[in-house]
């Protein structure tokens, strides 16, 4: 069970969500070369030199909770039973729970990355780190074709965000149906 955070760590935690939900929706609105630094920390009430205390560059807040979501991964392929497909599958599955009650952010990212090669990369970025961080547990637990089972595994899950995201069916569904049509 986590400790409740302090009055001190929840106000970080609520400046950093308000400037990435700033961020999210002048991405959206108006396209990532059009929206400065400035616009995103004036939106959130705070200023551009708090905007930098939490995020290097106005790309970063892409970022997805990516280290907290690579552990995710980590921990449910350690303490999954099974091998192979079963594995990844579990990986990706923890991958999902932690987008599940997102969706809002999640569609404005994808809108935001619809409007900037830069974004877009941002995304792919952090899906390779995903299928690294999947991979290199998977060759841990022995699996002579992590790479591949991981490339598998972060393709039913791209596949499936998107599916969510059109038809609003729950992310957890649509991760087991990819994985069901492979077969496994």
């Amino acid at each position: 069970m986590t400790e409740p955070l302090g009055r001190r760590e929840r106000r970080k935690t609520d400046t950093r969500r308000a400037l990435e939900d700033a961020a999210l929706r002048r991405f959206a609105a108006d396209g990532y070369d059009a929206t400065s630094v400035e616009a995103i920390a004036a939106d959130a009430g705070v200023s551009a030199r708090t905007f930098f205390r939490y995020f290097a560059t106005k790309d970063d807040v892409l970022d997805m909770g990516r280290g907290a979501r690579e552990e995710d991964v980590r921990a449910a392929v350690r303490s999954a039973a099974g091998d192979g497909m079963v594995l990844a599958r579990q990986g990706v599955l923890a991958l999902a729970a932690g987008f599940a009650g997102d969706r809002d952010r999640v569609e404005l990212r994808r809108r935001a990355a619809a409007s900037s090669p830069v974004l877009r990369g941002r995304l792919l970025d952090t899906l390779v780190s995903w299928e690294r961080t999947l991979a290199t547990e998977l060759a841990a637990r022995g699996e002579a074709d992590a790479d591949v089972l991981a490339a598998v595994g972060v393709a039913v899950f791209r596949v499936a965000v998107t599916q969510w995201l059109d038809d609003g069916h729950p992310l957890r569904e649509g991760v087991l149906r990819g994985f069901a049509a492979t077969g496994r």
